[in-house]
């Protein structure tokens, strides 16, 4: 791979990296019922924010936290489907969302996130 090549893919894997963060920052995201919200209190936070964290710290931390997000989007898919199955209009292209709001949102960090770490693996 050829050095602007390189550093490309780093600042997309680093960009992708802070607006996954900043929504699960935002949207107060738990990995579960009982656990803290993503906030500076947590070290997955510090990794994927901070500027002086270290690339594998960041690649680590998009892991741990993709895992995570699927998860729980997941459980806002079950919810959606239940929850709206009598409620939604006809879906004669079979594409609107099938979930939550939230899960929907989980579904785009998600995304943020294995992009983020594909950036990364590539280097």
């Amino acid at each position: 791979m050829m050095e602007n090549e390189r550093k490309n893919a780093l600042e997309t894997a680093r960009t992708l990296t802070r607006l996954a963060a900043q929504w699960m920052e935002l949207m107060k995201f738990r990995a579960h019922a009982s656990a803290p919200a993503f906030s500076p209190s947590m070290s997955h936070y510090h990794d994927m924010l901070d500027p002086a964290a270290t690339d594998s710290a960041r690649l680590a931390a998009c892991r741990t936290m993709r895992e995570c997000v699927l998860r729980q989007a997941h459980k806002e898919d079950l919810d959606g489907e239940a929850t709206y199955v009598g409620r939604r209009p006809m879906d004669p292209y079979r594409l609107h969302w099938r979930t939550t709001r939230e899960g929907a949102t989980l579904f785009m960090i998600g995304q943020l996130l294995a992009t983020a770490i594909e950036s990364f693996e590539t280097v």
